[in-house]
Formats: structure tokens, C-alpha cells, sequence
């Protein structure tokens, strides 16, 4: 029933004004998605359909394939696939992401969490194991999902999360509160770390800006047209934000505390040599799935 199907528009003729089943729409979906070179089309036109609230549930595309879509829906579901077909990121349109096994609610003023962020996690939990009832800060809180996670995964922490982006603090508060750890955390207005006191805190975690300025314009379209690139570039190398964070860890850090960075491919020889430079000491890394060195920790001696 579908007609046309490859064609040079983003958005491939649909051929169908009566109402429409539900496997025919999602073949439309998924065409179009894969024409335009979208990764796995597949669960793309499945997401959207779920947005589009046409499915009670994900199964129905197999279980209820005749199910009849009305014209208003298959409408509702073509404006949201002209969306994803300009490129915007399928988190900003689904309004959340999942990190760490949770759903996070995501809008273009805050940076959609990365699977590789998870080991930021991972590496900071290593540290807490190890710090009973640790004071944390972290800088750039985003969406929340470093500090809520943690909090979650850990009884006895307080987290301390800042942003200098008032839109993103009020999406990482909703997360927090969606996930139950107001008590935990803490969300502060501020520039990097100026805003806090000497020698207060038992560790530093951030996912800062990395990215060179120069290298902005060749990322996907995702990335360099949507998401905020307050959050994405720091400098002519990538490195203005992590820098800053290392040089003040070592006035809010207490004696013994730690310092944990996510920071770009090819930066882990410049990172390890910034904390050297600052005094850190137990400088080590972490490679993640791909086998980029992603994280970096150092531990803070005076």
C-alpha cells in the first residue's frame, strides 16, 4: 500500500489518506528513518510511534499489526517523524533518555547523558566505596544524572550539583525529584567552583565541556545543531573547563579527596600532565568500551 517510497525528500510520500493499520504506518516510519540514514530506523519508528501515543504498549506493532490509526494520528506521528528526519536528537523529542538503568527527562537545555558518562559513575562509586559518608560536588550538573545516580546507588552521600544554566537546574531538580533524592542532593546556581569553601569536599566529579571549537562544526547534526554548546565546547583545545575544575579541586578539596573527569579522545596525556602540574598524585585512566581513555582520576595531597 505504500507508494513512492524512495524518494529524494526527507520525508517520504505516505500514499494513504483513509485510515491506516498500525504495521503500515510503522513500515512508513521505518523507510523513511533508514532512506535518510537514521541508525537502527527499526526502534526509531517504534519510539515515535510510543510518542505519538498510538501504541498502548510496544508489542502492538506485532501483536495488533491491523490496528487502525486515524488520519489525525498517522499526522500526529509524520510531524514527529519530520522531526527525527531533521536530525533533532530522538531524546529531545521522546522528552527523556535512560542512564544507568534510569529514565531521565531530557529538553535542549541540557546535554542528553552518554552511555560512556556511565563509567564517570562507575569510577566515582569506586571512590566512594572507599570514603564513607563522602561530601561530593559536582560541576555541570546538566540533567542530573551523574548526581542522581549516585545518590541512588549510595546510602550515605551527600551531593552537592552545580550549573550555571537556571534552565538546566530546573530539569535536574524534576529528575531528582523523580527519583526520590532531594534529600541527597543539592542544587546550586554557579560558575565552575567559586561559588564553594576551602577544603570542604570529599570528591570532584564533572563531565565538563571538552570538545575544540574547531572540531564543533564536523560533529552530527544531532550534536552541533541541537544540543547546548555551552555544554560542549571548551576552547581551542578542549581543555579551558578541565583546567579550571583542576586548578580549583585544589582549594574545595580536602586533603586526600579525588578529582574525577570524563574528558575527550586524546586528551588523557594532557589531562594526567594538568594534574601533575597542580599536585595531584595517583593519576590513573579509564578506557570505555571503545577503548578510549574517557576518565580520569587523581587524588589530592598538599
Amino acid at each position: 500500500m505504500l507508494e513512492n517510497i524512495v524518494q529524494a525528500d526527507k520525508l517520504l510520500p505516505l500514499g494513504i489518506t483513509e485510515n491506516m493499520q498500525l504495521k503500515e504506518l510503522y513500515q512508513y516510519g521505518k523507510q523513511s528513518l533508514r532512506h535518510n540514514s537514521i541508525d537502527a530506523p527499526g526502534l526509531e519508528a517504534y519510539m515515535l510511534l510510543s510518542r505519538s501515543e498510538l501504541l498502548n504498549d510496544l508489542s502492538e506493532v506485532y501483536s495488533h499489526p491491523e490496528k487502525e490509526i486515524t488520519q489525525d494520528g498517522v499526522e500526529k506521528f509524520q510531524k514527529l517523524l519530520k522531526r527525527r528526519l531533521n536530525r533533532e536528537p530522538a531524546a529531545y523529542i521522546m522528552g527523556k533518555k535512560e542512564f544507568y538503568s534510569r529514565s531521565f527527562k531530557v529538553n535542549p537545555s541540557v546535554l542528553i547523558p552518554r552511555a560512556e558518562t556511565e563509567l564517570l559513575v562507575d569510577e566515582t562509586l569506586n571512590i566512594i566505596n572507599q570514603t564513607p559518608s563522602a561530601l561530593i560536588l559536582e560541576i555541570g550538573t546538566g540533567s542530573g544524572c551523574i548526581a542522581v545516580t549516585i545518590a541512588s546507588l549510595c546510602e550515605d552521600v551527600r551531593i552537592v550539583a552545580s550549573d550555571i544554566s537556571k534552565e538546566a537546574l530546573l530539569i535536574a531538580k524534576e529528575n531528582s525529584n523523580n527519583h526520590g533524592q532531594n534529600e541527597k542532593v543539592t542544587f546550586i546556581s554557579g560558575d565552575l567552583l567559586s561559588s564553594f569553601k576551602n577544603e570542604s569536599y570529599d570528591i570532584v566529579v564533572s563531565n565538563p565541556p571538552y570538545i575544540k571549537e574547531e572540531d564543533l562544526p564536523h560533529l552530527e547534526p544531532e550534536v552541533k545543531d541541537f544540543e547546548p554548546k555551552v555544554s560542549l565546547t571548551a576552547g581551542k583545545d578542549g581543555l579551558y573547563f578541565i583546567k579550571k575544575i583542576i586548578s580549583d579541586a585544589t582549594r574545595v578539596l580536602k586533603d586526600g579527596g579525588s578529582c574525577v573527569l570524563e574528558i575527550g579522545h586524546g586528551q588523557r596525556e594532557s589531562v594526567e600532565n594538568i594534574f601533575l602540574e597542580f599536585g595531584f598524585v595517583d593519576i590513573s585512566h579509564t578506557k570505555d568500551l571503545n577503548g578510549i581513555e574517557r576518565v580520569v582520576r587523581a587524588k589530592w595531597k598538599k
